[in-house]
């Protein structure tokens, strides 16, 4: 065992958590499945550096854990608890066992989703999306790897990562160009202030990716890369397989204009008219029996 895992160890055992493996890297650190050796649950631990430019290391972590612990959703990853020590911030959170979304439509299950999986995933991170807007935050980095996957057959969406969020508190737009880029809003690429509907774009970029297992915007450069999402053009999907309200659907999601894409509660609206099990999502209050049923239904219907 080398210095650092040792060092890893030591500082993870005086919390009573037992890392099993790493299964992350990052600019600032790594995250570790872990076990808890009181009543052997398992947890995610975002392990984060404080050794280089502590200062922002400390407000991004900050920003980062005063969102998670904010939030109370089925659709959102959930914040346990933060450890401080002298050099390192480590964040313990929730464990989606399933992995994530883009290992399920790449690896795990490469064909193309019939559509009403498809609904059924991205009701869910509907309902995570618009929690998370109810309370004046931009998630910011939509993207397939951070759609959660867990529950016992791996049907419950989670939103995580929300290091790179942002609250919005009394300004409504910001300008701060952040994110993953192919799910960057034409607003960001031009350096014009955004608010949640650069959420809506990404959501539109991933649903398209859904439905294709391609990117709905590519390129081999930057530079055209923000060509092509400030041109808004993207290749129809496969009409044989998905309907026409679901192309509907993504080109609403993927406006030029942010004020012509529809905020996420009516997209949760516009569901209905889909041919499918979902409008269960949008016909009643509490959101967690609301989920139930609809697994329910879903599970029933295809057998999953």
């Amino acid at each position: 065992m080398n210095i650092k895992n040792m060092d890893v160890t030591q500082r993870f055992k005086s919390y009573n958590l037992r890392v099993l493996k790493t299964i992350g890297k990052g600019t600032y650190g790594d995250v570790y499945l872990c076990e808890n050796r009181l009543d052997n649950a398992l947890s995610i631990v975002k392990d984060i550096e404080l050794n280089v430019k502590i200062q922002d290391h400390k407000q991004e972590i900050a920003n980062e854990v005063n969102i998670l612990s904010s939030m109370n959703h089925p659709n959102i990853v959930k914040f346990y608890e933060c450890y401080y020590t002298e050099a390192h911030v480590m964040i313990n959170m929730e464990y989606a066992t399933n992995g994530n979304l883009a290992e399920y439509m790449y690896q795990r299950y490469p064909k193309l989703i019939k559509q009403q999986e498809i609904l059924f995933y991205f009701c869910q991170i509907l309902l995570g999306v618009n929690y998370i807007h109810s309370l004046d935050i931009i998630h910011r980095d939509l993207k397939a790897e951070n759609i959660l996957l867990t529950g016992k057959r791996g049907v419950l969406v989670k939103i995580g990562d929300f290091g790179i969020s942002k609250m919005l508190a009394s300004a409504k737009k910001t300008s701060t160009v952040i994110g993953t880029p192919y799910y960057l809003a034409p607003e960001l690429c031009e350096g014009k202030p955004y608010d949640t509907k650069s959420d809506v774009w990404a959501l539109g970029c991933l649903l398209y990716e859904m439905c294709t297992h391609t990117r709905a915007f590519n390129a081999e450069t930057l530079v055209g890369l923000v060509k092509a999402i400030t041109s808004g053009s993207v290749h129809p999907i496969d009409m044989t397989i998905y309907s026409r309200g679901m192309q509907d659907l993504i080109d609403s999601m993927l406006s030029i204009l942010p004020d012509k894409r529809p905020a996420v509660k009516e997209l949760m609206g516009r569901l209905v008219i889909l041919p499918s099990v979902y409008s269960v999502f949008l016909d009643a209050g509490n959101e967690e029996l609301l989920f139930s049923k609809a697994s329910k239904e879903f599970l029933n219907e295809y057998d999953l």
